[in-house]
């Protein structure tokens, strides 16, 4: 194998040139390494095995009543979920590889099959799908990804009572009085 050298760069007495291959090395390991700290999600169809404290990190496969796309990771730090089965609440962050426009067909698609009724859907830049089931509403966020794919933010939440609900003794006739408005003097 030949070793290459920097062309000649003037030096002091003593100091060494370092081969252009080893130099070539050291900036690709580090390059390298930076890009394994940009990463920081987990492959949704393993979960990990237990680390040193026992705890073993959740998948997908617990959240039975939403539907995931197939190669989606789950992004553990932006990721929060409270309770289990099909009465867990919280924020599901993923990542697919697909394009946002065919991650908003999967969801408006599959969500009505786990029951979930349509209230609204947009679909932009950042595309918003929300639907109810019993007393649980979803808001599912989908963003482009600048380097392909797209990220996803699946928000679940107790359905909050309207201003009816709110304690007033109204009967059930009763309408909102009319609302005046004038210019302020």
């Amino acid at each position: 194998m030949q070793t290459l050298y920097a062309p000649p760069i003037p030096q002091s007495p003593g100091q060494k040139r370092i081969p252009l291959s080893v130099a070539a090395s050291f900036v690709g390991g580090l390059m390298l390494l930076g890009l394994a700290g940009c990463e920081n999600t987990t492959p949704l169809s393993a979960s990990r095995s237990a680390d040193s404290t026992g705890v073993s990190e959740a998948s997908f496969a617990q959240f039975s009543d939403v539907p995931i796309p197939a190669g989606a990771t789950m992004d553990l730090e932006r990721s929060l979920v409270l309770g289990e089965s099909d009465t867990w609440i919280g924020r599901l962050v993923m990542t697919v590889g697909n394009s946002s426009g065919k991650a908003y067909d999967f969801f408006f698609a599959e969500m009505p099959r786990f029951n979930w009724e349509p209230v609204t859907t947009v679909r932009a830049e950042t595309s918003v799908l929300s639907y109810t089931r019993g007393e649980r509403v979803a808001t599912i966020q989908i963003r482009k990804r600048t380097l392909g794919g797209s990220d996803i933010s699946l928000i679940v939440s107790p359905k909050g009572s309207s201003v009816r609900d709110s304690g007033a003794s109204r009967s059930p006739n009763d309408t909102p009085s009319a609302v005046n408005i004038s210019p302020i003097r």
